[in-house]
């Protein structure tokens, strides 16, 4: 286990990228950046600035396979929804708050990479596969709602730095194997002359994967070029990837019972992503008290889906030789068509199962300038600039098909007319910001900072359609428009060398995305990612982080706690339909997520270190509202035809997936100058299913606490060996559960009330290594 280095607790109003590569010692002064971008240096010490750091020394002294699994064990409030049961698409939370690969999921916190959000301009996910792991530098995992940090930064930021060669110096190559049919590793080199510097990176991974039909494979490149003079810098780099992702999702826990806990519902579930990045940033010292700093990149993705799910389609009731949409809730049947217009005999080739394709090509591009001027009311200000603009080609179509005995899709061939789905969006967002530090006496430091973003959002129907369909194709066009100044202000107190206070107020916004707005009508819920309507408009969602804490320590011993309040206004929820993929997005009013959370890291008699983090975090809806959830085994069966089952959320109900009690202790030792050995602990609470927003279901996703441990042993001084040992004690644990409809696959009197589905936790796995250094 690597420990976390330099935990700290302390206000959202300053947000933190890494801006040098930092000492390994506690109690080095760090120092961070104000805002995403180059040439906002601040001393971490001195101004507010609630961040969780790691560098890549701790990064590869954890042994964890990537980005989201080392912050699951070592950064606190963080947890993991395993919702696709792969490790490189988790649901990553962070108190409370979620940034995921999946479409469907409301997005609450912004990611960054050297300067440029790579949130997705279609939905703003995250696709944590596209993130070069070996080439991180520092990662900055920063709370609250910084307005500095743009979009979608309601819970907090995250900020990555890549390696330069100026920072990496050498060469390396490291192999791993091990079980789950999983192995891969990486090559590094980077080196500098005095002036100028290179890094390149490249790292690979395949595995069979722990459970059926569940192989993946992940191709990462990346390349930096870096100029340093005398007044600034320049930097140059290149981000490619190629991944091939299979996750084939949650299961009935009567078919976990019955077959496993590696088995699955339906297959495949596939997901391609394709990206490259290119990323020139820069700064200039133009005077001894003012530093210009500007950015400008290009980013290209293709994610590909391929889905093998159940099928809604059945033989009509009064002509069993065509085939009908199952009615839902009591409502009329409807003859399916195919792409020409003609209904679709019955036939085994066309029962049982369905295949969801998607295509998704997304671009995007934009700039950033700012300037600091040292000296203002006796500190810094800020002032900046920047434009993003992506723009997005969506195109989605059913296939029927037929299921195997091992439930995998065969298809047809024959494709279903209403699902051809065509979506062409366009969004920017221009902002203006600034940030005015000013120390009021020797001990006590003001911080006010604000940011103005307009959002416009075009949306056109592409839709192909097929004869004698209603729709005129033109339901899914569109213009919307958000505007919104958002400030945040906040204040530190040095009391003494070894302890501060600190508190904040702070607010961001984000607008709703493309793929949200296109699915916001409740009376044609759509089959994500499939299946877009025309909607009507939805709020952007408003939130406002209040936070205050104490901070303290010394060279050996850091510790921390605060206590923080997030309040979200308009919130946006995904709603469920009678299907177990359908649903629409809506405004759901008010939620909160509060709590306290303690950090700890501690180095003592030379050779030991302990770090430990706790979370207690309340997430509850605030207004009431009617929620769909035809699949809660309390559904109301009274609905009237048509209409969904409801379940009725009252203020105070807890939110889904978010546990009210999170922990990791993590304990190193150093026992010779070659040999370290590490344990880690991580454990949640409980967690409501999603579908129970109203909380009537007696029964939780239960709580656990994992073991990991891991080794390393120096050879020599250039070869090293590893070991890595997940889930060591061989637990059975979820970390992920929803509602659905097991008897729409599988048959037998087990499934015909199953409808808890599970997203099973990893068994044990073990995986060694070696790592050269040349």
């Amino acid at each position: 286990m690597g420990a976390t280095r330099g935990l700290c607790m302390a206000l959202g109003v300053l947000c933190a990228t890494t801006a040098a590569a930092q000492d390994n010692e506690l109690g080095a002064i760090e120092v961070i950046g104000a805002t995403p971008f180059s040439g906002s240096d601040i001393d971490a010490e001195r101004y507010p600035a609630n961040v969780q750091h790691g560098d890549a020394e701790d990064i590869a002294d954890s042994a964890t396979l990537n980005l989201n699994e080392y912050m699951n064990q070592e950064l606190g409030s963080v947890h993991v929804n395993d919702a696709t049961n792969n490790p490189f698409q988790p649901d990553l939370n962070y108190r409370g708050y979620t940034a995921s690969p999946l479409l469907g999921l409301p997005q609450g916190l912004s990611v960054y990479q050297d300067g440029v959000r790579v949130n997705e301009p279609f939905g703003d996910t995250v696709n944590w596969g596209l993130i070069p792991d070996v080439a991180i530098d520092s990662i900055d995992l920063v709370p609250g709602s910084n307005p500095l940090f743009g979009q979608n930064t309601l819970g907090g930021a995250i900020s990555v730095k890549t390696k330069t060669g100026f920072t990496y110096e050498g060469s390396e190559f490291e192999f791993f194997g091990g079980d789950f049919g999983r192995y891969g590793g990486h090559v590094q080199a980077g080196g500098n002359d005095g002036e100028t510097g290179w890094y390149f990176a490249a790292q690979g991974m395949s595995e069979d994967g722990w459970r059926d039909f569940s192989d993946s494979e992940v191709t990462q490149l990346f390349t930096q070029f870096s100029t340093l003079t005398d007044n600034g810098t320049l930097d140059f780099s290149i981000t490619a990837a190629d991944n091939t992702l299979r996750g084939n999702g949650a299961i009935p826990r009567e078919l976990a019972d019955a077959e496993g806990r590696d088995s699955i519902f339906t297959y495949p579930d596939e997901t391609n992503p394709n990206m490259v990045m290119l990323n020139l940033r820069g700064t200039e010292e133009m005077t001894e008290d003012f530093t210009l700093a500007w950015g400008a990149y290009y980013r290209r993705n293709e994610i590909n889906t391929f889905n093998g799910d159940g099928s809604e389609f059945e033989a009509c009731d009064g002509n069993p030789g065509v085939l009908c949409e199952e009615a839902e809730g009591g409502g009329e049947p409807e003859v399916v068509v195919d792409t020409d217009g003609n209904p679709i005999a019955t036939r085994p080739a066309v029962l049982g199962g369905t295949q969801n394709t998607s295509q998704t090509k997304e671009d995007g591009f934009g700039f950033n300038l700012q300037g600091q001027q040292n000296g203002v009311l006796g500190g810094e200000l800020i002032v900046g600039t920047s434009l993003d603009y992506g723009s997005s080609e969506f195109q989605s179509r059913t296939e029927l098909a037929r299921l195997t005995d091992e439930r995998g899709t065969v298809g047809s061939g024959i494709f279903s007319g209403e699902s051809l789905t065509g979506v062409s969006a366009h969004n920017s967002t221009a902002s203006l910001f600034f940030m005015q530090r000013t120390p009021l006496t020797d001990s006590v430091e003001a911080t006010v900072s604000g940011r103005y973003n307009r959002t416009a959002i075009s949306l056109h129907d592409t839709s192909p359609g097929y004869p004698g369909e209603e729709d005129d194709g033109t339901s899914l066009s569109g213009d919307h428009e958000f505007k919104r100044l958002n400030l945040a202000g906040g204040l530190t107190w040095e009391i003494n060398d070894h302890l501060t206070s600190f508190g904040s107020v702070s607010q961001s916004s984000r607008a709703p995305s493309p793929v949200e707005l296109t699915c916001a009508n409740p009376d044609a819920p759509c089959r994500l990612p499939n299946g877009f309507v025309d909607d009507p408009p939805l709020e952007q969602v408003v939130a406002t982080t209040y936070e205050i804490g104490l901070r303290g320590g010394n060279d050996d011993l850091h510790w921390s706690a605060a206590a923080f309040r997030s309040d979200n206004q308009d919130d946006i929820l995904f709603i469920a339909a009678e299907s177990r993929f359908a649903g629409y997005f809506d405004n759901v009013g008010k939620t909160r997520r509060q709590g306290v959370e303690l950090g700890l890291d501690w180095t003592f008699a030379d050779s030991w270190r302990v770090s430990a983090n706790y979370t207690y975090l309340n997430a509850e809806f605030r207004d009431p509202f009617i929620t769909n959830s035809p699949n809660h085994p309390l559904a109301d069966d009274d609905a009237a035809p048509g209409d969904d089952p409801t379940q009725q959320v009252e203020s105070g109900d807890r939110i889904p997936l978010i546990p009210e009690h999170l922990f990791n202790v993590g304990l190193d030792w150093r026992a010779t100058d070659r040999l370290m050995v590490g344990m880690d602990v991580i454990g949640n609470g409980d967690q409501i299913y999603r579908g129970d927003e109203s909380n009537t279901d007696d029964e939780q996703i239960d709580g656990y606490a994992i073991v990991n441990a891991n080794a390393s042993f120096k050879v020599t001084d250039r070869i090293t060996t590893f070991v890595r040992v997940n889930n060591l004690f061989d637990s059975d644990y979820e970390t992920f559960g929803l509602y659905g409809e097991a008897d729409e696959v599988l048959e037998g009197d087990r499934y015909e009330d199953a409808s808890r589905f599970i997203g099973p936790g990893a068994p044990r796995g073990i995986w060694g290594g070696v790592r050269v250094e040349l």
